[in-house]
Formats: structure tokens, sequence, C-alpha cells
């Protein structure tokens, strides 16, 4: 699950609904199993001999005595479900860390891929290009999350345009801006 900023060292509302969505799903694809925890099997469902697939909660940027993003996940996590199977990844401090670092902990705990990626759904457009652009093995869940949906594609795109050049700028206002009129027309 990917974080979000922490300034005062608790999750707020935003953060709060990606990992509340993190949480279903992966509840859904351990009632999809008949089981109250799921591991990833080869075939991208729940493997019965396989150890629980834990919840990699990734995000950095701890200053001045406040906890990394994944911390303030954590302990969140534990409030709602203190039997949460969880990992902390605190060493990202972008996206693509956040991905790639999450991916690699997953394998070193022999989980196969593919992995699924929470994030809100304002957001998951760019993890989706990040995802492709990097070839990585993850699978990108959008939730819903409380903000205004203009300002946050806005955002997306002006950090897409940014990170991608003109070569693929133009793809960027393309799918952003589809995607900002799904949203806004989803309101």
């Amino acid at each position: 699950m990917l974080g979000a900023p922490v300034p005062d060292g608790e999750v707020g509302e935003e953060l709060a609904a990606r990992l509340r969505g993190g949480l279903a799903a992966r509840a859904a694809l351990a009632a999809g199993s008949g089981r109250s925890e799921g591991a990833g099997g080869q075939d991208g469902g729940l493997d019965e001999d396989a150890p629980a697939l834990p919840l990699v909660l990734t995000g950095g940027r701890g200053t001045r005595g406040r906890p990394a993003e994944a911390v303030a996940m954590g302990r969140w996590v534990h409030a709602v479900d203190p039997r949460a199977p969880v990992v902390l990844e605190d060493r990202a401090t972008t996206t693509v860390e956040n991905l790639r670092l999450s991916a690699a902990l997953l394998r070193g705990r022999g989980a196969p891929p593919p992995y699924a990626v929470v994030t809100s759904a304002y957001h998951a457009p760019r993890t989706r290009w990040l995802v492709r652009r990097h070839r990585l093995p993850l699978r990108v869940v959008g939730v819903r999350v409380p903000t205004d949906p203009a300002a946050a594609y806005l955002r997306e795109l002006l950090i897409v345009l940014k990170e991608a050049g003109w070569a693929q700028a133009v793809a960027a206002v393309v799918v952003l801006g589809g995607a900002l009129l799904a949203g806004l027309a989803a309101r």
C-alpha cells in the first residue's frame, strides 16, 4: 500500500482510505480462497500451503522525531486489525522506490508475483504508467479517497509531464485527461 505524507506523524483521511482499501482487497482475496489469511500462489490466487501474504506498507521521510509514513501506517493498520501481517518499507521517498522496494521485499519472502499495489484513484493512472515503464510485476488498485479530484488529477498530470519529457507527454495528457473526466463523471 503506497504511503502519503504524515506531517503530524498520524495517518490522515486520504491515507486511511488507502489503508482501508488495502485491507478490503486482502480480505476479498482471503475470502475467495476460503481462508482467513491469504498468500499469492503461482496462478495469482491463494495457496493453502503458503504463509500469509503480508501487507507491505511503503513510505519513508520520517523527520524531526516524526515517524516514516510506513511506521504511521503500521500503527493505523494494527489499531484496526491487530492480527494483520504487515511488513514496513520505510526507505522509499518516491513512487518508483515504493514500487521497486516493495516488490523486492515480497520476492525476498518467497511470494510469487504478480502483486497488487493500492493507491488513491487519482494516483492510479501514474502508478500504472510507472509499473509499465519499469516493467514491475504489479497490478494497480485505485481506491476512492476524500480529496478534490480536479486538483489531484491536475497535480498528477504535472508530475507526469515533468517525469516523462515531451515524447510521452502527449500520451500522459490523454490518459490523465480521460481519468480526470472519468473521475468528475463519477461524482
